[in-house]
């Protein structure tokens, strides 16, 4: 690939170009001394300037210090990056034409869609005799934890190696709803919504009455589910 080099001192000033610029930018004028600001119309200044200040940032995107130039029958992309202090350039521009010739068509993409999801016919819980399989009907409510869930029953709160989103996904959307990015409720056993504290949540019909927040970004997508 040919690529032109572009040296400019702090003034901005061309000190330095290789053979490759006068082969891509064919000027008769020489550019030795020529101020970057004269090399280009007054519309593209403001243009040239952003890309020189994106160069001397680092924090600046890539796509930020690199512009396009259409001369006639071809394009050059210009990639701008600041020198170390002391070698007597400021800036280096780099450069690379781009081939007039229409890009090849991208293949067709590979069919990607995802695979259905699989439903869960059990809940795998570690209890202290191993790994027990449950009926997801017995799940009274889900918890997060961390990565992975707890899954809370009449029996008490077993560890569960799903996450709460991938629970969510393969338990029935008809029983299990996402009451707050915390918790999954099984409505089968949800008796009561308690406001008393100003706050929606579900009562539980489990030992204790446990309750379960309900988000306020969720609240009116349950109002429809349980026609309230």
């Amino acid at each position: 690939m040919d690529v032109g080099l572009v040296l400019l001192d702090g003034d901005r000033r061309v000190v330095s170009v290789n053979a490759a610029v006068a082969r891509m930018l064919g000027r008769d004028r020489p550019l030795l001394g020529a101020s970057l600001h004269d090399l280009h119309p007054p519309g593209s200044r403001a243009k040239v300037e952003l890309l020189l200040a994106a160069a001397h940032d680092p924090d600046s995107p890539a796509a930020a210090s690199s512009m396009m130039v259409a001369l006639p029958g071809r394009t050059i992309v210009v990639k701008a990056t600041a020198l170390p202090s002391g070698g007597g350039a400021a800036l280096a521009l780099m450069l690379f034409e781009v081939n007039g010739k229409a890009l090849p068509e991208p293949p067709p993409p590979a069919d990607t869609a995802p695979e259905p999801v699989t439903p869960l016919v059990k809940l795998p819980i570690t209890t202290r005799q191993g790994v027990v399989l449950i009926d997801p009907a017995d799940a009274v409510y889900v918890q997060a934890d961390g990565h992975y869930t707890r899954v809370h029953t009449a029996d008490g709160a077993f560890f569960c190696s799903l996450s709460l989103s991938e629970l969510e996904a393969r338990l029935d959307g008809r029983q299990f709803v996402r009451a707050h990015r915390r918790y999954l409720v099984n409505l089968r056993h949800a008796q009561a919504i308690d406001r008393s504290d100003g706050r929606a949540a579900f009562v539980m019909a489990a030992p204790g009455s446990p309750r379960v927040p309900v988000s306020r970004g969720r609240i009116e997508r349950l109002k429809k589910l349980l026609a309230l």
